[in-house]
This record gives structure tokens, C-alpha cells and sequence, in this order.
């Protein structure tokens, strides 16, 4: 395997899922009645077994009023004053693309600059869990998930708010929901949302314009597969069925469809990580990559692993050719011939699929090609039979339109990839001349698509704000007076460009009036010690998404009480201590702290023995010698190192001083001489690209760090160790798959039940029993001692205290990676 200058594990552990139920419109106040003001909450209950038709007779309906809080502002009636209306807000962003659409933004700059415009079906609140309700920003004014008995479908219903309007003042409705669904699931939407991946019934044969029966055969041929011959030539698999013309056929796209996967690769790159730019492509700035094919494909290569930036700017693969990027093409074409000189045709999760950025696997890609070319049914598919719309009359008497989407199975991330932006059809569309249908798209149609990209650089919605212009690397927004939850208090917001790294330096010149620099001590004691331009200053810290840890490698150091002899002399509070000081703190299992499912108050399962008794006892437990004359930890009898000093190597990727577990593996290696086991720590820049075969690097004990995993607790592709059933290499990394098959009972019947666990949690969409799921699968994940996590740092905002009323942002536990302290803008002011 290629070296990875950084960990596709760490970004592409699935994003966005918190399964939470809700009733239709039950126990939902009644229109026009007064709520508080505070940021909302709402219980979840547990979801229905059977599902049940989202309609129930009435007689009779109540007068129609707006879905809107009794008391929410209004600046048409209250006008704005003093700073509020005559100061504009200024945020700091990174370099934009301007391309400022809710389908087809290409960077999380221009996310951000769109969402001020939008409202979605659901809102995500600060644990990331969806809510519905009166008193949210979002569309649904309820929603429920209902299973049916055989767990075969899950059917998820919201309830729609009455009377409300985009910021253009035209009325929202359940044809603009349907418009934003059927722009993403379109077979020609080449946006970055992934909303047609979800098993919805009808979506494939929509996406694919083809029939179940195609569907079927191919499903055959991509179980049945491929593989290498003896000459690296293609083998097709015989499949029950199916002819082998038609399997000939389907895999001649092979190629093509690998050129489209290695795509996303570079795409996926390049929108999510020009900040590395700086670290692993240098000397080419970002707005060099920004603008050249070339380079982005190459700084695609380089960041997973696949070539490398020379000293002169050429770039070499991984093949051995070198490139001069200022004439020569490095581009997908390029890209898939490495990718195919590494894995050939070996589709596992730790073959071409192992590079995969999103969620279409290689095979994926070339069902589309296949069906695209050859199986697309006479006449087309019209609709997604799994996605309808009605209305409905809620317990309060109301009547109100609702969404319905029927999905195959239970998948819990669903209700995370439901909640689409709702945007206006009327202004989407206005303007095209082709033909629309009744979803208000033109089917699989190239121009009806550039023509929704024409759009791109002023988007419109029923958001807090109005966008008014980009120009001169500022955005600037008017206040939305229509906004469902009431008029911003602030009349002008601004989004102002700022180079990387000048994020604290726009803030103490008044540039800006809040960023998010990177975090330091420095930056906090100048804060605090209140002096010059610091004096206006305020910040506020939030958990990072994430968390270090140091790893025991299960098949290098197999005996199970030895593993845990090493975690007992492992000080942990020493990464915070000596490293982070107040931006991080100790973390006790192998999750980040900010999921939901993250228990409450974890007992620490490895407390540090500095005396190295604990350790030493463990030893002996697992039938080392010590020779106490000597102080010499021995081998035991039977190990092919019998009667040596026990030597264990510890590596970092970094220098001892420069690392969070250095000072641990430091105090670590003097603990663990105490009791005659000598410790070697070493430096290996290419740490991270041996992990995924640490076991045949000579990899023992390593520390690292896993980066974002979203609102998703589920552990599979890291700790399900059947590899009949994970081919992934992240078991791999830390010894599972050796353990599952050569451990001791122990430590068997642990990796049995948490594999079970690991099941049951993606079962259900109960988050009470999920999280109880979790709770025992983390007690053990750690216990099994190959993973002990050490820390969970923070990041920073930093605000003009003198320009932005503190009172009015969030502090404290509101603040999250899911919801910043601006999240409701809506409510900040300035003073």
C-alpha cells in the first residue's frame, strides 16, 4: 500500500447519522400559541414498528395560520436600532469559488456563504440530532420514522409548516421539497450531494433510468465479480443467471468507470482539503490549484498517497513517472492507471475500494456506465416510486402537506441525508425555456442542468439572511424580515476573504469581527491578559471532532495481559499537561467525545501506575521472567525470544517534543525500565501510510490521532473483526483480524459480542437502545487494549468583544462541532 499523507479512515468514516423519532404532529403546540424563546429541544420517542398512512379523518379543519412563534421580531413593526441597523457584521472565510448554490457548491467556504440563504427540511441541532417544530428553523414541522414489522422498510413522514415564504416573499411548498429531491437524484446531477445513494425504493431505477430487472442481473454480476489471472489479464466469475456475453458486456466499462472513480478522488480533495495545500504541495499556492486541472489531480494523487511533489515542482507518481506540471496532463486517466498498478482487479474494501472519497464503490461506477450505455428502458422512469406527497390533518386539527419516503431496510443515517435544503422552484426554473414536469426538473437533460448552474452565484431561500453581492472578496447579505423564526437582529452581514493563517491577525485589526484561527496558548494568555489590541478581544473553545490515541498492535504484542501492562503505564493526562494545556482534555474510549453516544463520565479502565508495579504483575501474569538481580524483564519460555530483555519499539510520527504522546511515551519508557522492559522510541515521518500494514511494517505501538467522523457512532469499519465480513484495513491496523482468529477465549468471546453489538447497532432507529448498544461496545473496544485513547483537543472562535454583544452568542455546552457560536445568527447582536 501506498504511503497516505493523510488517513482516508480519518475523513471517510461515515458522516451524519442519529437516529431519533419523532410523532406526526402529536404533542405539537397549537398554532399561533406562545412558545419560548430559547433554543429548542425536543424528546425523542421511540419509533413505531408498523407503519401507518399519513392521513386521519376530520370533519372538520382549523383556520389556517402561519407555522411561526407568537413572539418572534418582526423589524417591520420593530425597527432595527443603533448598531443593529446602521454596523454590518463581518465574519472571516476562506477563499471562495463562487459557486454559491445549494446543489452545486464545490468548497465548505461557499456551504457556508449559501446556508445564510437557506432553510432545510430539517434542522441539525448542537448533539447533531434532527428536530421539527414550530420554534426550529426548519421546514418540517414534524416528522416521524416508522419500521415495519420484518425490519424490510422504513418510512419516514414530515409534516410541512403552513405559511411560510422565501425571502422573495412567494410561499413555500411541498413542490419546492420535491423540486430539491428530484434535482439531486437526477441521472445527470454531478453535484456533491450524495442523497441518491440512500436505498430509497425507486431511486435506482430512477438515477439508472432501467428496469429491477436489469438491476437484478447486474447485482449478479457484480456478486459473482472479477479477479486477477495468472498474466494480470481479467477474470469474470461465473454468475448463476447470467450469461457470459452479458458479463463481458457489463465489466468492458471497467476502465471508463475507474476514470470517474479516480475523479471523485481528486474532487473530493480538492473541496475539502486546500488547506493542506500549504503543508503537502507547496510551492503551489491555493489559487493555483484552484485554477489548473492539472494541479488539482496531482495534489489529489499526493494527498492519498500516490505520488509525490518534488524539490523542482515536477511531480512523480507512483508508477515512477514524473511530470512537469507546468506542460505536461496529470489528470483521472493518469490517477486510475496508479490506482490499477497497486490493486488491479482485486474490488475489495482493501483493493480499489480502499481509495474510494464517497460512498459509490468502483463496481458502482461501472453499473452506471453499463446501464447508461446498454440498459436503459424504452420510455424512461418518470418518478421515484418511493418518494410521494399529500396532506394531512394534524391532532391540532390543521391540515398540512407532508413528504413521505419509503427506504429498503433500516438504514439509520437516513434522516440525515433527508434533511435537503428547500429552494425555490420558482427561481431555480425561471428563466429556462425547455420543457419542466411536475417535480419541476427537465429528466436527465444537460442543458436543464447548466442552466441550474447558472444560478450559482446568487442563491435564494428562506434563510436568515439575503444575498445581495459578491464583490471585492466580500459577500454581503441583507437581513430575510420574512425569516420563519423572525427578523435578524443585525441589518447587514458580511462574509470578508481572509488568507490562511491571518484568521487572529483580522480580528485584532478590525477586519473582521470573529474568525476561527487555529488554537494556541499564546493566543489565550494574550486574551486574557487583556493588553492592547487583546483588550476587545474574547474566544470561546469547542471540542474538536476527533481524538488522539496511542495503539498496541494485537498481532505484534498478542498476549492480551501484556497489552494492557503498556496501557497501565501510559499517563494520558500527559498530553493535556505538557502539551495542549487548557485545548484539550483526557479521553477515556475509543470514541470522540462529542457523539451522543459517548457515555457519560467513562471510568478510566487503564489508571496509570507510575511505580510500573500494575505492569509488572501483568507480565508475570502472561509468563514473562523477571530477573530481579538484573531488573531485566525476560521472554517466556516457548517465545522465539525466550530468556531476552522484553524490547518493545514505540514510534511516532514526529519528534518526542513536537507530538502530544511524546512526554507519554517518554514517562512511559521510564515507568516500564523500572520493571526491566526496555522501550525504543523512534521518529517515522511515514507513520500514518504503514498503519494500514503496521503489523508488516514492524509496527508495535504507535500514536496517532482519528479525525472528523461526524454524528455517526457506528464502529464497523474499525472494530468488526470477522474479516469474512470486513475486508477494511483499519481492523487490520490494530491486530483484530488476528485476534478474531488466534486470540485467547477471552479475548474471542470480546470481539464475538462486540461484533454482535456492533450489528444490533446498525439495526435500530431507537437512540436510547443505540446508545446503550454503544455504551457496552466502547467498554469493549477499550478493553481489548489495542487502542488506548489519550485526548480530545479543541479549536477556537475568536470575536470583537467591543463590536459583538457576547450575551447573544453561544457559550459554554451549546457550543459544538455540530453548532458554532453564530449557528442561530438570527439572534446576534451587536452592541
Amino acid at each position: 500500500m501506498k504511503n497516505k499523507a493523510i488517513s482516508r479512515l480519518l475523513v471517510l468514516l461515515l458522516v451524519l447519522v442519529f437516529a431519533i423519532a419523532v410523532t406526526g404532529c402529536d404533542n405539537t403546540p397549537a398554532q399561533g400559541s406562545k412558545e419560548p424563546t430559547a433554543a429548542p429541544t425536543q424528546s425523542p420517542t421511540t419509533p413505531t414498528k408498523a407503519a401507518s398512512e399519513p392521513t386521519k379523518p376530520a370533519e372538520t379543519t382549523k383556520e389556517v395560520l402561519p407555522d411561526i412563534p407568537a413572539n418572534r421580531y418582526d423589524a417591520t413593526k420593530t425597527p432595527r436600532t443603533g448598531s443593529n441597523a446602521t454596523n454590518p457584521l463581518v465574519i472571516s472565510t476562506g477563499t471562495l469559488d463562487g459557486k454559491f448554490s445549494p446543489f452545486f457548491n464545490t468548497s465548505a467556504y461557499d456551504v457556508d456563504v449559501v446556508d445564510m440563504t437557506q432553510i432545510g427540511l430539517l434542522y441539525y441541532n448542537k448533539d447533531g440530532a434532527p428536530e421539527a417544530g414550530i420554534n426550529v428553523p426548519s421546514y418540517a414541522y414534524d416528522y416521524k420514522q416508522e419500521i415495519s414489522a420484518n425490519n424490510s422498510t422504513s418510512t419516514y413522514t414530515f409534516i410541512l409548516k403552513n405559511g411560510l415564504t422565501f425571502s422573495d416573499g412567494k410561499p413555500i411548498t411541498a413542490k419546492d421539497v420535491l423540486f430539491s429531491i428530484y434535482v439531486l437524484s437526477d441521472p445527470l446531477y454531478d453535484g456533491s450531494s450524495t442523497y441518491y445513494t440512500m436505498n430509497i425504493q425507486g431511486m435506482k431505477e430512477y438515477r439508472l433510468q432501467t428496469s429491477a430487472d436489469i438491476l437484478e442481473m447486474v447485482d449478479k454480476i457484480i456478486e459473482a465479480g472479477i479477479k486477477d489471472g495468472d498474466n494480470g489479464e481479467m477474470v469474470i466469475n461465473p454468475a448463476s443467471g447470467v450469461s457470459a456475453e452479458q458479463q463481458k458486456a457489463f465489466w468492458s466499462y471497467f476502465d471508463k468507470a475507474g476514470e470517474k472513480f479516480a475523479q471523485e478522488i481528486i474532487d473530493y480533495v480538492n473541496i475539502n482539503y486546500p488547506s493542506y495545500i500549504s503543508s503537502y504541495f507547496a510551492p503551489y499556492t491555493d489559487d493555483q490549484v484552484a485554477a489548473d486541472p492539472t494541479l488539482q489531480a496531482a495534489f489529489g494523487m499526493v494527498m492519498w498517497g500516490f505520488g509525490e511533489l518534488n524539490e523542482d515542482g515536477s511531480f512523480s507518481d507512483s508508477m515512477g513517472n514524473t511530470y512537469d506540471l507546468s506542460k505536461d496532463t496529470v489528470d483521472a486517466k493518469v490517477y486510475w492507471a496508479n490506482i490499477f498498478d497497486s490493486y488491479g482487479y482485486d474490488l475489495s474494501d482493501s483493493g480499489i475500494n480502499y481509495e474510494k472519497a464517497g460512498e459509490l464503490n468502483i463496481e458502482d461506477y461501472v453499473q452506471q456506465e453499463y446501464i447508461s450505455a446498454e440498459g436503459k428502458v424504452a420510455g424512461g422512469v418518470k418518478n421515484i416510486s418511493g418518494i410521494t406527497s399529500g396532506k394531512m390533518v394534524c391532532d391540532d386539527g390543521v391540515e398540512r402537506e407532508y413528504i413521505k419516503v419509503v427506504i429498503n431496510g433500516v438504514d439509520p443515517t437516513a434522516i440525515f441525508k433527508l434533511g435537503v435544503h428547500v429552494t425555490p422552484m420558482h427561481y431555480y426554473t425561471d428563466g429556462y425555456k425547455g420543457q419542466l414536469n411536475e417535480y419541476g426538473v427537465a429528466l436527465e437533460t444537460k442543458e436543464f442542468m447548466d442552466f441550474l448552474k447558472t444560478k450559482n452565484p446568487k442563491p435564494v431561500g428562506a434563510g436568515p439572511y439575503i444575498f445581495q453581492e459578491y464583490k471585492d472578496n466580500v459577500v454581503t447579505y441583507t437581513a430575510n424580515d420574512n425569516f420563519l423564526l423572525g427578523s435578524p437582529k443585525i441589518k447587514t452581514l458580511r462574509y470578508q476573504e481572509i488568507t490562511l493563517g491571518a484568521e487572529l491577525d483580522s480580528v485584532l485589526t478590525e477586519t473582521v469581527h470573529y474568525s476561527d484561527p487555529s488554537p494556541n496558548m499564546t493566543i489565550i494568555n494574550d486574551i486574557t491578559g487583556k493588553q492592547g489590541d487583546y483588550a476587545k478581544l474574547d474566544y470561546i473553545l469547542v471540542d474538536n471532532d476527533g481524538y488522539g490515541y496511542i495503539g498496541i498492535q494485537g498481532q505484534a504484542i498478542p498476549e492480551y495481559e501484556v497489552r494492557k501492562a503498556l496501557a497501565h503505564a501510559f499517563n494520558v493526562q500527559l498530553s493535556v499537561d505538557n502539551y495542549y494545556g487548557e485545548l484539550a482534555s483526557v479521553n477515556y474510549r475509543t470514541m470522540t467525545k462529542i457523539l451522543w453516544a459517548y457515555p457519560d463520565d467513562p471510568e478510566n479502565m487503564y489508571p496509570y501506575d507510575g511505580t510500573g508495579e500494575t505492569s509488572k504483575a501483568l507480565f508475570l501474569k502472561a509468563g514473562y521472567i523477571y530477573d530481579a538481580d538484573k531488573n531485566i524483564m525476560q521472554y517466556p519460555q516457548g517465545h522465539e525470544k525466550a530468556g531476552t530483555q522484553v524490547t518493545y519499539k514505540f514510534t511516532l510520527p514526529s519528534d518526542v517534543s513536537d507530538h502530544p504522546a511524546g512526554s507519554i511515551f517518554v514517562d512511559a519508557q521510564e515507568v516500564l525500565g523500572k520493571i526491566g522492559v526496555k522501550v525504543d522510541i523512534e521518529n517515522d515521518q511515514n507513520l500514518l501510510g504503514k498503519l494500514s500494514t503496521a503489523y508488516e511494517s514492524g509496527i508495535q505501538v504507535w500514536a496517532a490521532a482519528w479525525g472528523s467522523g461526524g454524528v455517526d457512532p457506528d464502529m464497523f469499519q474499525i472494530w468488526y473483526s470477522d474479516p469474512a465480513v470486513n475486508q477494511g484495513t483499519s481492523a487490520a491496523r490494530s491486530g483484530l483480524y488476528y485476534l478474531y482468529n488466534n486470540g485467547s477465549e477471552e479475548e474471542k468471546a470480546m470481539l464475538k459480542e462486540l461484533n454482535e453489538l456492533i450489528l444490533a447497532g446498525r439495526s435500530t432507529l431507537d437512540t436510547e437502545e443505540r446508545k446503550a448498544i454503544y455504551k457496552r461496545a466502547l467498554e469493549l473496544s477499550t478493553g481489548l487494549a489495542v487502542e488506548i485513547p489519550t485526548y480530545q483537543r479543541k479549536n477556537m472562535y475568536v470575536f470583537n468583544a467591543d463590536v459583538i454583544k457576547a450575551s447573544s452568542l453561544f457559550r459554554g455546552d451549546d457550543v459544538t462541532p455540530f453548532q458554532t457560536p453564530i449557528s442561530f445568527i438570527w439572534n446576534v447582536e451587536l452592541n
